[in-house]
């Protein structure tokens, strides 16, 4: 029960950051105007965080194209979440082997 709940908690934790991006995306297209996008219209919020779930997957499809300046805030986010993914995988394996008891599959020969 407790790897589920830090599953879930990692998976919330990394929406909010794809949410935090998305919103720094809109504020930087809209609000200082210092890049936009091409390809597919950004028409609705759920396209920034679409774009943002893409950029901090580093999935890259391409559909939508960031310009000006917005290109190195894309970069920083995919660094970003390759970080954290990353850091989310070896913290969620270090807690299972310190909560599970592991068996070997093997008995030790003497």
């Amino acid at each position: 029960m407790r790897v589920l709940s830090i599953v879930s908690l990692l998976f919330l934790t990394h929406l909010l950051q794809i949410g935090l991006f998305a919103g720094g995306f809109w504020i930087a297209e809209t609000v200082f105007g210092i890049g936009g996008f091409e390809g597919a219209a950004m028409a609705h919020p759920l396209d920034y965080l679409y774009f943002s779930a893409v950029t901090y997957t580093s999935l890259g499809i391409g559909d939508i194209v960031p310009t000006g300046h917005l290109r190195f805030l894309t970069g920083v986010e995919a660094l970003n979440g390759l970080l954290l993914i990353a850091w989310s995988a070896s913290f969620l394996f270090a807690t299972m082997n310190r909560l599970w008891d592991w068996r070997p599959c093997v008995a030790p020969e003497d």
